[in-house]
């Protein structure tokens, strides 16, 4: 275990402890209390694709969480959009559950599934809201910050079927004799993401608690927040993300 693996571990780690501390008594900040509760229901799957992550690479499984990584990113994005935009955010979200609710019945419908409709049928025509291009996680992203567009685009890359997953796990090409590999390989000119996980999943999982701090009244998890970035060495991070909002 590298410097860097035990200080995102001690990180994550105090990051959960501060939920699981005070989750009893949080308290929204504005009148509209959806953005609260739809922005801590992202913030657990934060945390949890984050047990996942140090979990995996633990077990010598940094490569395959990827997805994690993937999810963390869109999750922790989606905090960000909620406590920036608020109510907005939450009707839109709820315009892209109208149209997915949709296509999802007219999918089992060809193909003669049987299914639940509550959902659909519960479901009632939306205005448009004007933050509902951020519906689309490249829009949001780039809203955010052209860096985290880009690192979503990479970790994309490594979590769907594409040739760039694939080629991890052979090398040689060029030569005579191709050599395949059971475990991922990489550039050696290029930083292994593998190896960076735990690290990736703390700066994810910060970024995502201090966006929804936003939306807490009073804003109790500020100086605990800014203790783990001093402790973990990812102040000059929090300082950019902090300035994302």
């Amino acid at each position: 275990m590298t410097a860097e693996h035990e200080r995102a571990y001690k990180g994550l780690e105090a990051l959960a402890r501060l939920v699981e501390d005070s989750s009893g008594a949080l308290q929204p900040a504005g009148e509209d209390v959806r953005p609260f509760f739809v922005a801590w229901g992202m913030l657990a799957n934060v945390h949890r694709q984050a047990a996942a992550v140090v979990l995996l690479h633990r077990q010598g499984l940094g490569h395959e969480t990827a997805p994690n990584r993937r999810s963390m990113l869109e999750h922790a994005a989606q905090v960000w959009w909620l406590a920036e935009d608020g109510p907005d955010a939450v009707d839109s979200m709820n315009h892209a559950l109208q149209y997915k609710q949709r296509k999802l019945r007219e999918a089992t419908d060809s193909a003669g599934i049987t299914y639940d409709t509550t959902i659909a049928d519960a479901a009632v025509v939306l205005p448009r809201s004007r933050a509902q291009t951020y519906n689309n996680i490249g829009h949001l992203l780039q809203r955010i910050g052209a860096p985290l567009h880009a690192i979503y685009a990479g970790e994309s890359l490594l979590s769907h079927a594409t040739l760039t997953s694939a080629e991890r796990f052979y090398a040689g090409i060029d030569a005579e004799t191709v050599h395949l590999l059971s475990e991922p390989q990489y550039p050696q000119h290029a930083p292994s993401p593998d190896g960076r996980a735990p690290y990736i999943a703390l700066v994810l999982t910060w970024f995502a608690m201090s966006c929804f701090n936003q939306l807490l009244a009073g804003q109790p998890w500020s100086a605990e927040l800014q203790l783990v970035a001093r402790e973990t060495g990812i102040e000059d991070i929090a300082a950019h993300t902090n300035g994302a909002h």
